[in-house]
């Protein structure tokens, strides 16, 4: 064959030259075509890919909202003190498409933006809720004034309700750390009394919640600050820690703190100290826990390491109330409970049943 090949190449050698150009020029021609026509359709989806992905991650940024403070969001008057309407409630919100909504309840004098670093990472969304008199923009507003804890929780359970509205088919889990405990414990009040201002809550998180007085060593100190003599207040204070770990967590309250409305923060820690029992009573505390059993599907408490020596104490209470599954430890500091590391997993499976 290739004798025969080689004789006709040879004696027709001009038209078989025309037919190799030929075919070689439709083919590279038709290749090149082909190429180019996959190329366009890939860098197409390419792009229509990232645009997509650019418009999800742009609605997916942690973003500053506010609700409007009406009348209307309160079942009861309010004391002539108390000058909340027509102000604003502001919340950072990080919208995903996933069926959770994680309202997350801050502790005392900080604010929505110490959960901001887990709101960038979490799969669902998530909203945290700055409360009133706690914006650093208003610390010096003197249209903001103190207000009480039962106002805070009437605002709290408006928002929260709204945002119900806003994500009707979304399932709501409270995440409270520190002092944000407080807050739904004061929530499950508001809801056993005003039941039908309850919305659907799938599951609740506490973090080193107050337990009696024992556990309010900062709260109990700033409810005592003379507002008026911030800086000697705050370095009075700041000398109580008897531990490295103690000054640390004791620095990182102080210099939030010292950035609010120090009326505000020393009203809200009085009243909350006001709302619990002294050192070594436990009966409120597993009172209000179950109060927030009955309002959620699953309830966890966890408790850091600043917790260990009343652990102990609060497990085998819970062993006898038949909630021993309720609580654990964790072996991290007081403040790591707001870090992404910790929270993206716990939240994880909590939300999943785990």
């Amino acid at each position: 064959m290739g004798g025969v090949i080689g004789a006709a190449i040879g004696i027709y050698s001009d038209e078989a030259r025309s037919i190799i150009s030929w075919t070689w020029s439709h083919v590279v021609a038709g290749g090149t075509l082909v190429i180019l026509v996959v190329a366009a359709v890939f860098s197409l989806a390419w792009w229509v890919r990232g645009l997509a992905e650019r418009r999800r991650e742009t609605r997916r940024e942690v973003v500053r909202r506010y609700f409007e403070i009406h009348a209307d969001d309160f079942e009861e008057d309010l004391p002539s003190d108390n000058a909340v309407i027509g102000r604003q409630l502001w919340y950072a919100e990080r919208r995903t498409e996933s069926p959770d909504l994680v309202i997350l309840l801050h502790g005392l004098g900080l604010d929505a933006d110490d959960f901001r670093p887990f709101m960038n990472v979490a799969r669902q969304h998530t909203v945290s809720i700055t409360l009133f008199g706690h914006n650093v923009e208003e610390a010096r507003d003197e249209r903001y004034r103190p207000i009480g804890i039962a106002a805070h929780a009437d605002l709290v359970s408006g928002a929260i309700n709204n945002l119900h509205r806003q994500y009707p088919n979304k399932r709501i889990t409270l995440v409270g750390f520190s002092v944000g405990c407080d807050m739904i414990f004061r929530l499950a009040d508001l809801w056993r009394d005003h039941p039908e201002r309850q919305p659907k809550i799938k599951a609740a998180l506490l973090l080193d919640p107050n337990i009696n007085h024992s556990t309010m060593i900062i709260s109990g100190k700033v409810a005592q600050l003379d507002s008026d003599r911030p800086l000697a207040e705050l370095k009075r204070i700041a000398q109580i820690p008897e531990s490295l770990v103690e000054f640390q967590n004791f620095c990182e309250y102080l210099h939030k703190i010292s950035g609010k409305d120090l009326r505000q923060v020393q009203r809200h820690a009085a009243d909350l100290w006001d709302y619990w029992e002294p050192d070594g009573q436990y009966e409120l505390f597993f009172q209000r826990i179950a109060r927030i059993m009955a309002i959620s599907d699953r309830t966890r408490v966890f408790f850091s390491l600043h917790f260990e020596q009343r652990f102990n104490d609060v497990v085998a209470l819970a062993r006898q109330r038949g909630i021993r599954q309720v609580f654990d430890m964790r072996r991290v500091d007081h403040f790591e409970f707001c870090r992404d590391a910790f929270l993206k997993e716990e939240v994880r499976l909590l939300v999943r049943g785990g």
